[in-house]
């Protein structure tokens, strides 16, 4: 099965819309639009509806000129997963498909009303309902938050990547969020789709090189986890390595690097070397990536993290992690990945034509580095 098509609706199942009887019938009608998630514009733009760029759609994605079968045209691209669904649904809010509301009583309903509006083939709603079964299989699979690599001769263990902030409200000390991009994508919907992709990277290169890794997300989904909460997921799943994944973001749009953190000896470090190791490890495979699809990036270095704003990370603290002074298992980091308020820096990563290749890049380089670490640890 395509891992982006099992993204999608791991992602739609815990989405909140507005009429959740429709949710089926909408991934059926993305999953024939894309091919199963396998068209260009779904995996270069999370275009999964094949939608052409309007400019009401401005508050959900960027235009990017795509040769269709029919020629040339402006169509949608979506920096996540989550923007492209609340731009499906703002799409239909136009006035080409007045009235779609009235038939929200079915499914079936739905896609005979605004199917020949969305495409004249006579068949649409039919070649749609066909794979509703299919759709209805995916989305009411339990969430894939814990992911193992088919077992081989090498076990790397377990790790724990923590996509910073989520929700809309503080819960037990994090933020819902806080950074937003030059285009104006928000920090906690990019780092879970970063830490969606490092997943499959994990799992994709550790299948290829003969290794067994086990993958643990504390949320795939637009919620909030208390800070305490991530880092005890660690605990629970007796993880080697823990890592956090966040953006930066200023008001001086100039400033632009990555930077990574480890829990500093004056915080009660229980693990320091351990941690030192694992985060100039995650660091160099960061920098790495970057610069590869960026050669400017600039290295802002890794650092205690009695160096951060708030001098101390929560989700770094050992007792959480399960860290006592007999068993320091878990080693930890936590990286901001770059300044997502830079203007060049959004265009690479974010909405620029080769957004998602070049973060699938950059998460594979880190996955990559995750793995020699673990292996040699």
């Amino acid at each position: 099965m395509n891992e982006l098509l099992l993204r999608l609706a791991d992602i739609y199942a815990g989405e909140n819309i507005r009429h959740p009887q429709l949710r089926a019938v909408t991934l059926a009608q993305w999953m024939l639009e894309s091919g199963r998630a396998t068209s260009k514009l779904a995996t270069e733009h999370y275009n999964f509806g094949g939608l052409k760029w309007r400019k009401e759609m401005a508050a959900y994605a960027t235009r990017v000129l795509y040769q269709a079968h029919d020629g040339d045209e402006y169509y949608c691209k979506f920096a996540t997963i989550e923007n492209f669904i609340n731009g499906y649904w703002a799409f239909l809010n136009r006035a080409p498909y007045s009235g779609w509301e009235e038939h929200i009583d079915s499914g079936e309903d739905f896609i005979r009303f605004i199917g020949p509006i969305y495409t004249p083939k006579p068949s649409y709603p039919d070649d749609v309902l066909v794979l509703v079964k299919e759709a209805q299989r995916l989305l009411s699979a339990p969430p894939r938050t814990h992911l193992v690599a088919a077992v081989a001769a090498v076990n790397l263990g377990t790790v724990v990547i923590d996509p910073g902030h989520g929700g809309t409200v503080k819960v037990g000390g994090s933020s819902p969020n806080n950074a937003t991009s030059a285009s104006g994508v928000k920090e906690k919907k990019l780092a879970l789709d970063f830490s969606l992709i490092l997943r499959d990277e994990l799992l994709r290169q550790a299948t290829a090189s003969s290794q067994t890794i086990k993958v643990v997300l504390t949320r795939t989904t637009d919620v909030n986890v208390g800070i305490t909460d991530r880092a005890q997921v660690a605990a629970s799943e007796h993880a080697r390595a823990f890592l956090c994944l966040h953006f930066n973001g200023l008001d001086d749009t100039t400033i632009s690097g990555a930077e990574t953190y480890f829990r500093a000896a004056s915080n009660g470090n229980l693990n320091l070397q351990a941690d030192i190791k694992f985060a100039n490890a995650v660091h160099d495979g960061l920098m790495a990536g970057m610069r590869a699809v960026n050669p400017t990036a600039k290295d802002r270095g890794v650092k205690p993290d009695s160096d951060s704003g708030p001098g101390s990370l929560g989700v770094l603290n050992d007792a959480a992690l399960g860290n006592t002074p007999a068993n320091p298992r878990c080693a930890s980091a936590y990286i901001e990945a770059e300044f997502i308020s830079n203007p060049k820096v959004d265009k690479i990563l974010i909405s620029g034509a080769d957004a998602i290749a070049n973060r699938t890049q950059v998460m594979a380089s880190v996955a990559t580095a995750i793995r020699e670490f673990l292996a040699g640890a």
